[in-house]
């Protein structure tokens, strides 16, 4: 009898004694999507109903007839495979459909989903990680990810979505208490793989590279995050990824006894054009610095937040918000001097810092950017607003 094995968790994938029916490059169509409604559910009898609304829920002419088709091109794919008598397939009997339980079908989702199911049941903590890692191998990636516009397959993916992450984070806790960074960086690159936006892998990450002295790929990591929650969400960093910040900088270079050295290599050799454009935290300790320093000199520094949002006053987002902050950050490159300080706030504001005689003088700044944005980025749909106060002193 011939084995039969589907794969649906990532790519979709239908293998027949070992041979490939359809692979990652198999060309899509409703004959397939019909195998992998019947697959999900082949627990239970599917009424033809249900699966007309499922494969066609915009309506089609005449669903009875094109369901029936698809289950008549089902077959022959698989008896032009090699199956002998691919009728025994699927079941039809008075309307209603299911996948024959009397053959050997493998589908991958059952597998995980059994895993996951004993590890959350298992006490023994070895066996239960044994479990948990079983259960995580075995995701390979959302269901049916190439799928997302077969309406019927949200509800399905996001359930398994949160399976695997119920078994990933805790192992994730469990490598990180066992001082296991090589296991602990692999499972968080693999969990952030799939979910780019899973706060517990997103931290994980960066405490093993950083725990496994890889300062550059950390530092390359958090700024590649950053980028990521703004133009894709439009927020900031969690709070516990962004508290790794400093020390992902205060070990990025060894011991250096040689101060020529050091300046050579924080010198910014020539390129410092325009205003100086830093990470959030980054600008927080400068403020702190430049406030102390301001008790002391009597130097007048200056706070600007300047705010996108659309001609309602509501926040932007998607690309409209990804245009028009990619145009004030070259407004603010080219409208302030190389000592004043900006950092991205949100995902829609930006935050400057500037050393000007008065307050007016301050305004004039921050009229002068305005001006030239409106100028240089003329839609109606955009609206910048811009606020100023002056820094607050601190005393040593």
């Amino acid at each position: 009898m011939e084995q039969i094995g589907i794969r649906m968790l990532g790519e979709f994938v239908v293998v027949m004694d070992g041979r490939e029916i359809c692979g990652p490059d198999c060309r899509r169509g409703q004959m397939w999507n019909l195998l992998q409604y019947l697959a999900t559910f082949r627990a239970r009898e599917i009424p033809a109903a249900e699966l007309q609304a499922a494969l066609w829920p915009n309506g089609t002419g005449n669903a009875a007839n094109a369901l029936k088709n698809l289950v008549y091109r089902l077959r022959s794919a698989f008896e032009e495979a090699g199956m002998e008598d691919a009728r025994r397939l699927i079941l039809c009997k008075r309307g209603v459909y299911r996948l024959n339980d009397a053959l050997p079908i493998e589908l991958d989702t059952e597998k995980f989903v059994r895993a996951a199911e004993q590890a959350k049941r298992e006490i023994d903590p070895r066996t239960k990680r044994a479990l948990l890692e079983r259960a995580v191998s075995l995701y390979g990636g959302d269901y049916l990810q190439r799928e997302a516009k077969q309406g019927w397959t949200g509800p399905v993916r996001e359930r398994l979505h949160r399976m695997y992450l119920d078994c990933a984070e805790p192992l994730l806790s469990l490598y990180q208490s066992q001082g296991d960074s090589a296991l602990l960086l692999a499972l968080a690159e693999r969990v952030n793989g799939i979910d780019p936006f899973d706060p517990q892998a997103n931290y994980c990450q960066l405490r093993a590279l950083l725990d496994l002295s890889r300062q550059p790929k950390a530092l390359e990591y958090y700024n590649y995050l950053q980028n990521l929650y703004y133009r894709e969400r439009g927020e900031n960093l969690p709070e516990q990824v962004r508290g790794l910040y400093r020390e992902i900088i205060q070990h990025m270079n060894n011991i250096e006894i040689d101060i020529a050295k050091i300046k050579q290599d924080i010198s910014e050799k020539g390129q410092a054009k325009g205003a100086f454009f830093c990470d959030y935290e980054v600008f927080k300790e400068m403020y702190r610095v430049n406030a102390r320093a301001a008790a002391r000199t009597g130097q007048k520094m200056f706070i600007g937040l300047l705010t996108l949002t659309d001609a309602e006053g509501c926040t932007l987002v998607g690309r409209m918000r990804n245009r028009a902050m990619d145009h004030l950050h070259r407004t603010l490159q080219f409208s302030l001097r190389r000592g004043d300080i900006v950092a991205r706030f949100s995902g829609s504001q930006y935050v400057v810092m500037i050393a000007t005689r008065n307050y007016e003088n301050g305004l004039k700044v921050i009229g002068r950017i305005a001006n030239r944005y409106r100028s240089e980025y003329r839609t109606g749909n955009v609206r910048l607003s811009t606020t100023l106060q002056p820094v607050d002193t601190l005393e040593d």
